[in-house]
């Protein structure tokens, strides 16, 4: 049974911070979309079949033993805020939360991988890494899909691979992507060249929470554009070779701003992280800055007592949702904005808290 409780408890395994490069990159995802052989893209289904997709892709998730012991979330189930608290864990795309009916969520313990049901695709199926850790998430990933699809007819193509409702996706069905910090070619200016360039590369950048969401906090995400043609094995090691020259970029960006600007760097830093420290309001966007500026002072050696794991939980932890499941109320802007002050002290004092 669904428990946000239990999650609230259990922050994701991808937040620990471990990963190959977490100072820079805070988690790696490989999705993967499928669809149903004998049924209409769920933008041409009613809510009969849209019914019927979901009782087959239910029992057969059932069946996996990657969902073992898993929840199953009905969307339409739900408060409107646990489907915002979902997003804000990154496990359900922002589309995902409206027209809730005959759509669901399957989530494993760690929320290392998740599906959803009747999303665009009738199949969702995502892994999560701490850092850069693409091989091993879509190990998570490929497996899932085989347990899956050994017991769906799933639409396929000798001439064109998996068949997807986007045509972007048609081909492997895969996309991967790697969240990353980078204020250093934020600071710089260079952001705006590197995105142009990735565009002719099949790679691009989206904000904090995917395609359509804002960029935050000097969060991007970085994924593939092209799936058509090109083999799993290849998607997977083209984005790691962009994602190890973007962290080579943004490390270089840092060494300049570290030689020409030092002491307003560290200002900047020391400011954000006393801030965080000792401020009674902070609303949304300005946490994102500020910890985005603590966690530039720790890649840069400023700070030595914080680490990336709190931030990366902090992240998470300061969104809306999360603030008032936390604690257990409803609350206006002004009052987020009071506990999440709290929350991020709390924290800051007591990691292990």
């Amino acid at each position: 049974m669904f428990d946000v409780r239990d999650m609230l408890n259990h922050p994701a395994t991808w937040l620990s911070g471990d990963g190959e490069e977490s100072e820079i990159i805070m988690s790696s995802r490989v999705r993967v979309a499928r669809n149903l052989a004998h049924h209409r893209f769920t933008h041409n289904c009613d809510h009969e079949e849209l019914s019927d997709v979901l009782s087959e892709v239910s029992a057969a998730a059932g069946s996996t033993k990657t969902f073992e012991k898993s929840v199953f979330v009905g969307m339409g189930e739900v408060s409107t805020l646990d489907r915002q608290f979902l997003s804000e864990r990154h496990l359900v795309s922002r589309d995902f939360l409206h027209n809730s009916s005959h759509r669901a969520v399957v989530l494993n313990g760690a929320e290392d991988v998740c599906l959803m049901i009747n999303e665009e695709d009738h199949l969702r199926l995502q892994a999560f890494g701490s850092g850069l850790d693409l091989n091993r998430t879509w190990a998570t990933a490929t497996r899932l899909d085989d347990e899956l699809t050994n017991g769906l007819d799933i639409a396929f193509s000798e001439h064109l691979g998996f068949l997807t409702a986007c045509p972007t996706n048609v081909g492997t069905g895969l996309r991967v992507s790697v969240l990353i910090h980078l204020p250093g070619l934020v600071h710089s200016k260079e952001i705006n060249k590197l995105l142009e360039s990735l565009n002719k590369l099949s790679h691009t950048m989206r904000g904090f929470y995917g395609e359509g969401s804002e960029m935050m906090g000097n969060f991007f995400q970085l994924s593939n554009t092209a799936t058509l043609g090109k083999s799993e094995e290849d998607i997977i090691k083209s984005l790691r070779e962009m994602a190890s020259k973007v962290v080579g970029f943004e490390r270089r960006a840092r060494d300049m701003l570290f030689a020409k600007a030092r002491s307003l760097l560290e200002d900047k830093v020391w400011r954000a992280y006393g801030l965080l420290r000792y401020a009674h309001s902070v609303s949304t966007k300005e946490a994102l800055s500020l910890i985005s500026a603590v966690r530039l002072g720790v890649g840069v050696g400023f700070i030595d007592d914080v680490s990336i794991k709190t931030l990366n939980r902090l992240l998470v932890y300061t969104q809306p949702a999360h603030l008032q499941k936390l604690e257990d109320k409803a609350m206006n802007a002004q009052e987020r904005d009071v506990a999440r002050a709290d929350y991020i002290r709390g924290l800051l004092t007591n990691p292990e808290s």
